[in-house]
């Protein structure tokens, strides 16, 4: 048992069996769940909550989808288990959050845009978007300004930042994130990677969004990032190469991010309680 308990299970090349692998997994899990599919059934979103979610709630998405003939292990099925324990998680210690299951991110974002063109947007806090947590040390977080968003202080603040080894970076390769913010959705990007990688994405962030695409330099510093081969049907994108404690420390990360909060006006409510009567 453990964090990874579901990977390899959910870790299908074919569409369909993937999908209905994690149909399969959530049941298991004792998880209600609901799916949203488009006009033509290719694209199949699972969505879920915690204590009954809602608006204003935060939503936590990753891609289940696969890149073609890939077992898609760590991209992106290593996010998709973080999620699901994460879930429990939250609902045990009574935190509400919203979860959201994407397709179709491999082959232009369909998914999340399926989801964002059939919700209502504007009563969302924000998304945080998983994707590709299952091998590395140094957990990134990339917000391009969004990580200022009241919503995510608690993700981004200095001291969470520090315990977790995490990052903020200006670079992460694009994904669903770029269809959220499309959408005027505040979006949080985390994934996991080797410590070198990071240096290799705050070199790519000073080249910033260029229109007229990026020289050939980014494509060279690109290329070097030891989490290309685990991702896009790498050749370590497979359940055999994915770190159980690299997804532990982006659960554990999560996790504390969301209920550190509940404990902080626990408290806070204690000690107003306490003054009171003293």
């Amino acid at each position: 048992m453990g964090i990874s308990r579901h990977l390899l299970e959910l870790s299908q090349e074919a569409p369909r069996i993937r999908r209905e692998a994690l149909a399969c997994v959530l049941s298991m899990e004792g998880i209600e769940f609901s799916r949203e599919e488009d006009t033509s059934g290719r694209t199949v979103n699972f969505s879920f909550s915690s204590c009954g979610g809602g608006e204003g709630c935060l939503v936590f998405s990753a891609h289940y989808d696969n890149f073609r003939d890939s077992p898609g292990a760590n991209d992106n099925m290593a996010a998709v288990c973080i999620l699901i324990d994460l879930r429990g998680s939250l609902e045990a210690s009574g935190v509400g959050a919203e979860f959201l299951l994407t397709d179709g991110e491999e082959y232009g974002n369909t998914g999340a845009s399926l989801w964002c063109e059939t919700h209502n947007v504007k009563d969302v806090a924000g998304v945080l978007c998983l994707d590709v947590c299952g091998y590395g040390d140094s957990i990134i977080v990339c917000g391009k300004g969004h990580e200022h968003k009241p919503a995510f202080r608690r993700f981004t603040g200095r001291e969470i930042l520090r315990r977790h080894n995490a990052q903020i970076t200006r670079y992460i390769p694009p994904g669903d994130d770029a269809v959220f913010r499309k959408y005027h959705v505040p979006v949080l990007s985390v994934s996991i990677v080797p410590k070198w990688d990071v240096q290799y994405m705050k070199a790519l962030a000073s080249f910033g969004d260029r229109l007229l695409g990026q020289p050939p330099e980014f494509e060279m510093i690109f290329s070097q990032m030891e989490i290309l081969q685990t991702m896009h049907g790498g050749e370590k994108d497979s359940p055999d190469y994915v770190q159980p404690e690299a997804m532990q420390k982006v659960y554990s990360y999560l996790s504390e991010a969301m209920t550190a909060q509940q404990d902080t006006q626990k408290f806070s409510l204690t000690e107003i309680f306490r003054r009171l009567i003293t």
